[in-house]
This record gives C-alpha cells, sequence and structure tokens, in this order.
C-alpha cells in the first residue's frame, strides 16, 4: 500500500510539473510601419570619440525647453512613405529638408533610414538608435562624424511620440 501511495505522489508531481502548452503569441510587431506618427524631439546628445575615454554632452536646451527657438517634430506616414519635418531651421540636426520620401535599408531588420528630398538627388542618411514598433514611446536617430576615416563624435537624437 505504501509502495502504491509512494507511486501515486511520484505520478502526481510528474503531472503537476508538466510544461503549459504552446500557445500562439500572435503576429509580430512590424518595425517598418512603427515609425508611423508625429514624433517630438526631446533629447540631443553629442558623443565625444576623440579621447581614449568618451564623454557624452547633451546639448538638448538648444532644440527644447523654454529657450528653444528652434523645436522640431517630424511626422510619418507609413502608407506613403513620407515625412513632414516641423522646425524653424535644419541647423544642427541630421536633415537636410524638410518634407520627402523615406525608406529602411532593410525591410526586416533596419538599421538605416534614407530621407529623400523631392525634386533633387539629395539623400540623407540616419542609422536608427533603435527599431520602432508601434507600443514603442521612443525613436533614436544616430549620425556619425568622421574624419580621416576615423570616427570622432556621434550624434544621438531621441524622439518622443506625440500621438
Amino acid at each position: 500500500m505504501r509502495k502504491l501511495v509512494m507511486f501515486g505522489f511520484i505520478v502526481a508531481a510528474f503531472i503537476a510539473c508538466r510544461p503549459e502548452a504552446y500557445q500562439d503569441i500572435g503576429e509580430p510587431y512590424s518595425v517598418i510601419t512603427g515609425i508611423d506618427g508625429k514624433w517630438s524631439l526631446s533629447v540631443v546628445e553629442i558623443e565625444d570619440r576623440s579621447f581614449p575615454q568618451w564623454e557624452t554632452r547633451d546639448v538638448s536646451d538648444y532644440f527644447v525647453g523654454p529657450l528653444s527657438q528652434n523645436e522640431v517634430d517630424i511626422e510619418f506616414n507609413a502608407d506613403a512613405k513620407s515625412y513632414q519635418i516641423t522646425a524653424v531651421n535644419l541647423d544642427g540636426l541630421p536633415f537636410t529638408s524638410i518634407n520627402g520620401t523615406y525608406a529602411f535599408d532593410d525591410e526586416e531588420y533596419p538599421s538605416n533610414l534614407y530621407l529623400f528630398a523631392p525634386g533633387s538627388s539629395d539623400t540623407t542618411t540616419v542609422g536608427l538608435g533603435s527599431m520602432v514598433r508601434a507600443i514603442d514611446p521612443e525613436l533614436k536617430f544616430q549620425e556619425l562624424k568622421s574624419s580621416c576615416d576615423e570616427v570622432y563624435a556621434r550624434y544621438i537624437y531621441t524622439f518622443n511620440r506625440s500621438n
């Protein structure tokens, strides 16, 4: 009888420790359509790489806040693959045109965003600091500055979702 009870406990423990059945987690979020909407520039940082110990400076006051003369918003339309920038001027920004179309370097795993100015051959390339899904509140662009094939600075532009 005792062996039967022990066997029953072992079988019950085995059944209780069995993993749950696999459940489908649903469709993955698209990083291509996740950029859709309006974004407001919130932080601009410059990472100085010219010294062995890299140093990061926050220069957001020029773009954001009560002293700013140049608040920046960018709106992406994923259906039309277009963008519209609202800014007093584009000085200090990685953009050459206030509107146009855009494309990613890789539709599945993008690392760069190409901005095409209308009516010209100007193309701006900005690095994506992170891939953006529709649920993400933050978008990061980065721009590397180099001289003599050596990167000396990285500019990081952080945008917050506005809508």
